[in-house]
């Protein structure tokens, strides 16, 4: 989290001079008065405030964390005893996520894969799902090292994603009509072989859903609104969060897979 912090304080910052120094420019080269296009001026100036306002707001909210009692793991993702995800978007160009533990120290970051043209058309929200080009993104350990990774793509019809091994070995797909979820997602997870591996239904429009497997063991479940971690100091300083948990029984294979559909599922 302190990371996220650190980047949102900068970003923020950035926008804030940013606004100022083009309400400044306009005040002496477009202004023509309140009545005329004072709005411009007024718009300009509230956004600066704002945006430096909340630049010194997670500044020190990483400055907390930073000199805190947070503990700061350096340790190796380990797939196996990964219980949950607790998803973080991070102010970025590219859509980025981290995955962080409960104390808020990352596990593994989802960001675009490198070397693939659709890495920067990601910059625009229509393609971030692949929409008729594919999207490729990467898991990746704190070392950077690639754990997986996997495809997004949605043909109008359908979305289609498939997940893989460092070594390019298909692990598993997922496919979801889009006429069929247009209110709530739905679709069906396939091993490697085509075999069904799981049908996932929310129970509403907000996401909610429980997985389950053969014997009737829960394999994930989310629920919209509830984080378990809301009252640590690494999440004060923010809204926004995601958790989703995990059956202690499936495999880090299942686990991946999941990583990839909720990923798609929680960008919005």
């Amino acid at each position: 989290m302190k990371e996220i912090y650190r980047k949102t304080s900068k970003v923020s910052f950035i926008g804030g001079i940013g606004a100022a120094i083009f309400g400044i420019i306009y005040y002496f080269y477009g202004y023509e008065g309140i009545a005329e296009n004072g709005e411009t001026l007024f718009g300009a100036g509230l956004f600066a405030l704002l945006s430096i306002g909340a630049g010194f707001y997670f500044k020190s909210a990483h400055e907390k964390l930073n000199h805190g009692t947070i503990s700061a793991r350096d340790s190796m993702l380990n797939l196996e005893d990964l219980n949950e995800l607790n998803f973080q978007r991070v102010p970025s160009l590219l859509p980025k996520m981290y995955n962080v533990d409960s104390d808020g120290n990352p596990l593994f970051t989802i960001e675009p894969a490198k070397g693939q043209l659709s890495r920067w058309l990601t910059i625009f929200a229509l393609f971030e799902k692949g929409f008729i080009i594919p999207a490729h993104y990467e898991i990746l350990d704190r070392s950077g090292q690639q754990i997986a990774s996997f495809t997004i793509k949605d043909n109008v019809k359908r979305y289609e994603l498939s997940l893989r091994k460092p070594d390019s070995t298909l692990m598993s797909t997922y496919s979801q009509y889009l006429s069929k979820s247009a209110l709530k997602n739905r679709g069906i997870l396939y091993q490697a072989d085509g075999s069904v591996w799981r049908e996932l239904e929310a129970k509403s429009m907000a996401g909610d859903i429980d997985v389950k497997d053969e014997m009737g063991r829960m394999t994930v479940s989310y629920r919209f609104g509830i984080f378990p971690y809301a009252l640590k100091p690494a999440f004060q300083s923010t809204a926004y969060h995601e958790h989703v948990r995990f059956g202690a029984h499936i495999t880090s294979d299942e686990k991946l897979a999941y990583t990839m559909i909720f990923f798609l599922w929680l960008k919005g």
